[in-house]
């Protein structure tokens, strides 16, 4: 009988350790599932902002080529600009220079 008493209590200890164990386990198995809950509404929201700045990177590298374009363009109306006052300064050089020349002309034939 003692055997059989002594056996049962150990049986109980057992069972009182291992109810301690499973209450720990459940504790850790929630612990670990509001972990993820929070860890999966973070990675939503990262993925959303991804996404956003995604788009502004593509809208700002859409500007970027707009941009480089109208320089571009600029750069050019600026050569072309710079070739037309070296014209318009040849021109001016040879129109004082023409000028010149008539006014010795005429001061030297006394026109």
């Amino acid at each position: 009988m003692k055997v059989i008493e002594s056996r049962a209590q150990k049986d109980e200890e057992k069972m009182e350790i291992q109810e301690i164990q499973l209450k720990e386990a459940k504790h850790i198995a929630e612990d670990a599932n509001r972990k993820y809950e929070e860890v999966a509404h973070k990675l939503v929201i990262i993925e959303s902002d991804l996404e956003r700045v995604e788009e502004r990177a593509e809208l700002s590298e859409s500007q970027v080529r707009q941009l480089e374009e109208q320089l571009r363009i600029m750069d050019q109306t600026l050569k072309a600009l710079m070739a037309a006052e070296d014209k318009v300064c040849k021109a001016r050089c040879s129109c004082k220079t023409s000028s010149l020349l008539i006014g010795t002309f005429a001061t030297h034939y006394n026109l």
